[in-house]
């Protein structure tokens, strides 16, 4: 929902078909037109190094256990030799970022492939990718590419990958379609079970004796499907397909997930989203092809209550895999990580938690220790089964006895800097190395950066999904989906405490990443939204709260508004001088039509109860959503409104406080081009004005507005590379900008270039 009001194109209320590919594609021409253009910053990347992100994809290479591959849902992919104790990536600047699964040719492996696309988050695939260096360098298979936007391609969503071990033929599980075989690596492939548009999940695993599984999610309710719902086998490489789905098999199942037995290649188990909170387990023994038996053992799966349930979060979070050695032993993922030595085939609740529950939430504490809710994968080392790495949304964790009565697991995130940061701040004092962000599902990272290394350790201000958040001078406030917001007071100039939740009590209809904003002149003061108008609290500095909410300090300005409740107010943002204290703000029309212009307001006097100017931009498209406004530090007249959407005027530029806006997007405008998610101007004492621009590939600037034809150049391109850029900050002060990714952590450099531009 979030990223569909964010880039939509407000034409056809959709986030245009395959557009990774086309962005990238126009990246690759922008840099040809750009090539002779020298970079004059210099970017570090600060991490944190602490936290990794979502993870789905990761495997051991078979020969030696010390080399691991992993890849985060919008990081890249990459490589660790030393068994996770750090980590490099290996995708090229122009190599998709959406990692779904990983795997190594069992005939020659030194080859690997990846596939690319997250159905659940919306994030578009484009194909295959394949290194024949043991995962040094990665090609995109031509074959796979998809450059047709008007529908939806096998290779748009990949779940899964497989190759046979026995014959050296290729599968994936493709939304939306079903399954593909190929026995030319990739290079063609063929539709060999579902259909398009009639299963929304597909998965697909291979025994070790060549026996192809897969299991078809249902489809959408005005499709007929060729295939029903269910688990199929195949004993002839995939040529030919036996339903062998038992009567308790849910009959509308979401989505399906397979685990195979090494020890045993007759068992598999499979886990499933029947829908409405419920889960099914199906164990499956294939040894007589004549009476292949089944059983049930969905009423085997403990509920420990509250935090201690297995959610799947409607398919978002599943695995099942199985214990090399022994085919009883069986792990479950969802919110939670369970274990069960048989199978799961008892159906009594047992209070000795720890003898199922072993990672995810924690039934001592609210996080398993140095583990992550949210589950996606489980690997074991190829040579002592009982040393494990789980994938999770909070990146990688470790075991060194995933058989042991509690497991214990260490945190191998040093490194692999794939956070996903949707909102980040720095401290508005010269030198001083605080910076925090609000991150997918990993909370609000508060740590230090150095321009010489990234930081290691950081403190989560939020928990959750961390969102908007204050970097200030007395206090910091953070905040998590839906608009919570926690004020944290400093003890001894750095350190967190006397958290208090703040959020207005009265407040209703917040967004997942809702906005605030505090006024950087006086901290007393900060502007919370609720849909189209706002809530002033002029008592930050002593505020403190419950765990609700509370009152102290808050008024409701219901007169000052976006002037129609269609509009929900989507950006805030102050002046800091010259003059200061203008409150700008944004709304964006996400009602169901969405079809209204957006909406710029300015409130001069802050302490008032109505007054606010429309200074709306006339010529804005309709729909677009207003996700970001940027303030000169030094003229608080200059202001840039930041539109996120695909396929509209994105860049609007305005040096008289917004009586007149002028469109700026230049060479980043177009068909095909980029979203556009966040700006800041940055003046220099000696250089002039810098303008930044944030998009879903990179960093750009440019140092001279010229309408639209102002000529936007990509920075970073060794560092942030084409990482989608979702927020910045920027200190004047000391020149610092800040560099907050969708996927690949944060950065930090100096705006004080070394290179003529």
């Amino acid at each position: 929902e979030y990223f569909h009001k964010l880039l939509r194109d407000p034409s056809i209320d959709q986030i245009p078909k395959n557009i990774y590919s086309k962005e990238r594609a126009f990246l690759e021409s922008l840099s040809i037109q750009l090539k002779s253009i020298n970079d004059p910053f210099d970017w570090k990347e600060v991490g944190p190094n602490d936290i990794g992100g979502r993870t789905r994809a990761i495997a051991y290479d078979a020969r030696n256990a010390d080399i691991i591959l992993a890849g985060g849902t919008s990081g890249g992919l990459w490589k660790s030799t030393n068994g996770g104790q750090n980590w490099t990536k290996k995708t090229d600047i122009l190599d998709h970022l959406v990692v779904s699964a990983i795997v190594q040719n069992p005939f020659d492996q030194d080859e690997w492939y990846y596939s690319t696309g997250e159905y659940y988050a919306s994030l578009d695939g484009s194909g295959i990718f394949k290194s024949t260096d043991n995962g040094e360098t990665w090609n995109q298979i031509e074959s796979t590419k998809y450059d047709d936007i008007r529908y939806s391609s096998a290779f748009d969503y990949i779940l899964n990958l497989a190759i046979s071990p026995t014959t050296g033929s290729y599968f994936f599980g493709s939304n939306n379609f079903g399954i593909y075989r190929s026995t030319d690596k990739f290079e063609t492939t063929q539709l060999v079970l579902g259909n398009f548009g009639q299963h929304k999940s597909a998965d697909v695993a291979v025994t070790k004796e060549g026996v192809v599984i897969a299991a078809l999610s249902s489809g959408f309710s005005e499709d007929t499907q060729t295939q029903s719902p269910g688990v199929y086998i195949s004993r002839n490489d995939g040529l030919n397909w036996t339903n062998i789905t038992p009567p308790s098999f849910p009959t509308e199942p979401n989505r399906s997930v397979i685990g195979t037995s090494e020890s045993n290649p007759n068992i598999f188990f499979v886990l499933t989203d029947a829908g409405e909170d419920t889960l099914s387990l199906h164990r499956f023994d294939i040894s007589d092809p004549d009476s292949i038996t089944t059983s049930d053992r969905s009423n085997g799966i403990p509920d420990f209550g509250q935090i201690g349930t297995q959610n799947l979060q409607d398919g978002w979070n599943m695995m099942c895999k199985i214990h090399p050695t022994n085919p009883e032993v069986i792990f479950i993922g969802g919110t939670n990580l369970f274990r069960s030595t048989d199978g799961f085939s008892s159906t009594t609740i047992t209070t000795d938690t720890s003898k199922y529950w072993i990672g995810g939430f924690g039934y001592d504490e609210f996080y398993y220790p140095n583990h992550h809710p949210d589950n996606h994968n489980l690997i074991f080392h190829p040579t002592n089964p009982n040393i494990a790495i789980s994938a999770h949304d909070g990146g990688l964790s470790k075991t060194e006895n995933i058989m042991a009565e509690r497991v214990v697991w260490s945190d191998i995130d040093e490194g692999y800097n794939v956070t996903q940061f949707y909102k980040i701040s720095i401290h508005p004092e010269a030198e001083d190395e605080r910076i925090m962000g609000g991150t997918q599902d990993n909370g609000s990272p508060y740590f230090s950066f150095s321009f010489e290394e990234a930081s290691s350790t950081s403190f989560d201000a939020s928990g959750g999904d961390g969102a908007t958040n204050y970097l200030g001078n007395n206090y910091l406030v953070s905040s998590y989906q839906r608009g919570v917001l926690l004020k944290w007071n400093y003890t001894n100039g750095q350190f967190l405490t006397d958290k208090s939740y703040i959020k207005p009590s009265g407040s209703t209809d917040q967004l997942f990443i809702h906005p605030f904003v505090v006024n950087p002149s006086d901290e007393n003061y900060l502007f919370y939204p609720e849909l189209d108008h706002l809530w002033r609290n002029d008592q930050v500095i002593s505020i403190t709260s419950s765990l609700n909410g509370g009152t102290q300090g808050w008024t409701e300005l219901e007169d000052i508004n976006t002037g129609t409740i269609s509009h929900t107010i989507t950006a805030l943002a102050f002046s800091k001088n010259n003059p200061s204290n203008i409150l700008y703000f944004g709304g964006s029309d996400i009602s169901e039509d969405r079809n209204q212009i957006p909406v710029v307001k300015r409130l001069d006097n802050i302490e008032t109860s109505d007054g606010e100017l429309d200074i709306s931009i006339s010529d804005a498209t309709s729909g677009s959503y207003v996700n970001d406004l940027a303030v000169n530090p030094d003229d608080g007249n200059e202001v840039i409104a930041i539109m996120s959407n695909y396929n509209v005027k994105s860049i609007w530029h305005s040096s008289d406080a917004g009586t007149t806006w002028i469109d700026i997007e230049g060479n980043l405008g177009g068909e095909n081009g980029p979203s556009i998610k966040t700006a800041a101007i940055a003046t220099t004492t000696e250089n002039g004005t810098y303008y930044f621009v944030g998009t879903t590939i990179g960093l750009f600037f440019t140092d001279q507005l010229d309408g639209q034809n102002t000529v936007w150049t990509q920075t970073g391109t060794n560092s942030i590379e084409n990482a989608d850029v979702s927020d910045l900050d920027y200190r004047r002060s000391d020149q610092v900008l800040v560099v907050g990714t969708y996927g690949r952590g944060m950065f930090v450099g100096k705006v004080s270039p070394s290179v003529s531009n």
